[in-house]
This record gives structure tokens, C-alpha cells and sequence, in this order.
């Protein structure tokens, strides 16, 4: 990725060009070619995460990220770990950040310098510390939360509007549905139409015993065996439909925009986990007493059945993502306009070098006060071994002084009977 983008034609002549940007946005999930490429254009770098983001995410604005209670985004923990759990987040998450930091960032240096040949480029690791802002895509409502330095900022939801007004038929679909309806959509990857046929005929008889209406993400031009409840279409306005009042549940594989707009509309969820975070998305929904997770290998008409019926007729399920909703929406701004003002913030202040913590400038053994604490027990140490030593000391004094008595004593006893 990071030859095919520094070759282009077009990236080499804005490299050269000097033209002056105010500011300059990156993703930085396996695109820290582009951070390092950014860094000769000379503005302010905003970088924005997709997701909460990682523990090196976090360093590069100087953010404390504590593994005991700050879970690794690759893996499905909850904040209150136990003993095992918080080792394997540490191990995992110092693990990846050796890698990372002796491995791979030391190759992409060698490629950027392949193509941008400037002796004076300092390295990724050092590149990516000069961040302005980090924006990410998370709020604590989502399970976890965490300190945050200044120039970090949960902008969570961001991508979800004000509901729109939905399409006539759908409209009319959902507002006919008096018992109810179930949105199901499995996102843009993973496709309905092209599931196995036992997957498929689960799903079908399911839905066809159901009292409520379905609306069903279909990619196909027809659905075989439709049962007269289910209403399909290629693609469909996710965020507004699960803002109707009549919209009891989200069959979803659980990704994060998924999750989010489920959760801002207060809908519980159905989850098919595949790949990626949806598995850790689901697991903290879960925790959380807004859904029901299924494994794909375990899609059969009686566990649909009961996922279902659990979800729809157990009252705390809809009452948890209400909760949840309440929370999520209540902000000072909306996700958006935050990350709009923090951004012209930066372009503002020049960089907003004031917000950057001093955490970036300590030495890893200063960070964790292990020069402190090596001071702390030498002091220790000290006045242990002098407290030991005066002891010593002055125990031979009173041996001494219990030595000159003692021949005292009997060099009187002699004199008395001479």
C-alpha cells in the first residue's frame, strides 16, 4: 500500500509542489505511510479513527491508556477484567506495540525515504507524536470510560443525523406493522443473497411464523419462498428506519456504525458477529443488556427462534437501549459539530501546540516515575542499611559494656576472698 501510494504521479507532484494547506486529516489504521508523507506538506496533522482506537492510537497524543481497565479494542473485554484478562490485554497490547514500533514503522521509513529521498524526515515514531488532534470514533457510552488529554476527542456517532423522512413504501410498510417490526441487515461486506440455502430457509421460516413485519436488506431481485410479512430491498436507509417508533429489533453483524446508530435510536439488537471488532462490539452489547449474540456456525431455526422471542419479549432488552439511547444523545454538542469545532480549533491556534500533553516529552521511565520509584527504594535501602548498621553498632556496645561488668564482678570476687 505504501509503494502503490508514494509511486502515483499525482502524490509525487504535490510532494513537490509547495502548495499551503490549514490543516490535513489522516486515517492512521495501516496508513501511517500517509502520516509520514503528510509531514513535508508543514500543517497540522488531525488524525481520525474509525473506531475507539488503539493503545499506540493513544501515545501519540500522550494519553494514558491503562490496561487494567482499558480493554484492547481487538479483543472481547469488558473494563472489570480478571487476572487472566488483564494479562493477556497486556501482553497482547505491548506485544503488538513492540512490533509495531520495532518492526513495522522501521520498514515504512526505509519505503518513505525509497521515494521521498529527504535525509531530514524524522522517523514515523517520532512523526507521529507531533499530532494535533485525535478524533475518535467512540463514546463512553459504548462501555468503557477513559481518561482522555485534551487533544483526544470522542466524536462517536458522528455519521448519525437527524432521522429523514423514509421512501413512501417503507414508510407505509412500518407504520401498517401495529405488532411490531424487525430490521435485518447484515452491512455492505457480507451480503443476505449470497448465504448458504440452510442459513437462508432458518432465516425465511422464522420470519414467516412471526406476528411482526420484517424488512430485510436483500441484494437480489427476488427472494424465493418470501413469506408475505418480509419486505426486501437492495439498500435501505439504515439510520432512518431504526428510528421508527415500530422498529423492535436490528438483526445486524454488529459493526460499529451499526451499533452506534442502533444504540442513538434506542433499538436492542440480534448480533451475527463475523469479522473484524463486530465480535467485541456485540460482546459489549451484550454485557451491556441491549442484545442477544449468535456465531454465524450456529444459525438454525431454534436458536433464531429464541434470540428473537428473547429480545422482543423480555422487556429489559428494549428498556437497557432506551437507557443507553438517553445517554448516548445527551451531549452539549451533537458528535458532528464537535468534531467541526475541534478541528477549525486546530486550524484556529495554529496546530494548538498548548494542548499537547507533556507525556510526549518524558523518557518511558520517566512516564511511569520508575526513576522516582528507583529513588524512592534506594532512600529506602539507604536507611534500611544504616538502621542495620547503628544496631549492629550498638550491640556490640553493650556486649562490650556487658563484657567490662561481668570482669568487674570477678575482679572483685577475687580481691574479697584474698
Amino acid at each position: 500500500m505504501c509503494h502503490g501510494f508514494l509511486r502515483d504521479e499525482n502524490v509525487q507532484k504535490l510532494h513537490k509542489s509547495g502548495k499551503k494547506f490549514d490543516v490535513i486529516i489522516l486515517e492512521n489504521l495501516f496508513t501511517e505511510c500517509v502520516h509520514g508523507y503528510a509531514h513535508g506538506l508543514k500543517a497540522p496533522v488531525i488524525v481520525l479513527s474509525s473506531f475507539a482506537g488503539t493503545d499506540w492510537m493513544a501515545d501519540m497524543v500522550g494519553n494514558p491508556a491503562p490496561y487494567s481497565y482499558v480493554p484492547n479494542p481487538f479483543l472481547a473485554l469488558g473494563t472489570h477484567m480478571s487476572f487472566i484478562e488483564r494479562l493477556q490485554n497486556t501482553l497482547v497490547s505491548i506485544g503488538g506495540k513492540i512490533i509495531r514500533k520495532f518492526l513495522y514503522l522501521p520498514m515504512l521509513d526505509s519505503i518513505l525515504q525509497t521515494y521521498l529521498k529527504d535525509p531530514s524526515l524524522p522517523s514515523l515514531s517520532e512523526i507521529e507524536r507531533q499530532t494535533s488532534l485525535l478524533l475518535v470514533n467512540y463514546h463512553f457510552t459504548h462501555g468503557c470510560p477513559r481518561p482522555l488529554v485534551p487533544n483526544m476527542v470522542e466524536v462517536g456517532g458522528l455519521h448519525v443525523r437527524q432521522p429523514k423522512k423514509l421512501p413512501e413504501d417503507i414508510q407505509k410498510f412500518l407504520d401498517e406493522a401495529t405488532d411490531g417490526a424487525i430490521y435485518f441487515s447484515m452491512g455492505s461486506n457480507l451480503q443476505s443473497a449470497h448465504w448458504p440455502q440452510e442459513k437462508r430457509s432458518a432465516f425465511l421460516k422464522v420470519f414467516s411464523q412471526l406476528k411482526q413485519r420484517v424488512l430485510w436488506k436483500w441484494e437480489a431481485d427476488s427472494m424465493p419462498g418470501q413469506p408475505p410479512n418480509v419486505k426486501t430491498g437492495k439498500w435501505l436507509p439504515q439510520s432512518d428506519i431504526l428510528a421508527h417508533k415500530n422498529v423492535r429489533a436490528f438483526i445486524t453483524h454488529g459493526g460499529l456504525l451499526s451499533t452506534q446508530e442502533a444504540t442513538a435510536r434506542g433499538v436492542p439488537l440480534v448480533g451475527i458477529p463475523v469479522f473484524g471488532d463486530q465480535s467485541l462490539n456485540m460482546a459489549q452489547a451484550q454485557r451491556q443488556g441491549y442484545a442477544i449474540t449468535l456465531a454465524i456456525s450456529n444459525i438454525t431455526e431454534a436458536s433464531l427462534q429464541w434470540a428473537l422471542n428473547e429480545v422482543l419479549s423480555v422487556p429489559r432488552y428494549r428498556e437497557n437501549a432506551q437507557r443507553l439511547s438517553r445517554i448516548f444523545n445527551d451531549r452539549p454538542r451533537k458528535p458532528l459539530d464537535e468534531a467541526v469545532h475541534w478541528t477549525e480549533y486546530v486550524i484556529r491556534h495554529q496546530g494548538a501546540p498548548h494542548l499537547r500533553s507533556a507525556a510526549l516529552d518524558l523518557a518511558w521511565y520517566q512516564y511511569f516515575l520508575l526513576d522516582v520509584v528507583a529513588a524512592l527504594l534506594a532512600a529506602v535501602l539507604l536507611v534500611l542499611l544504616i538502621t542495620g548498621a547503628a544496631i549492629k553498632a550498638g550491640l556490640r556496645l553493650l556486649k562490650g559494656t556487658a563484657g567490662g561488668s561481668k570482669a568487674k564482678r570477678s575482679s572483685s570476687k577475687s580481691t574479697k576472698r584474698d
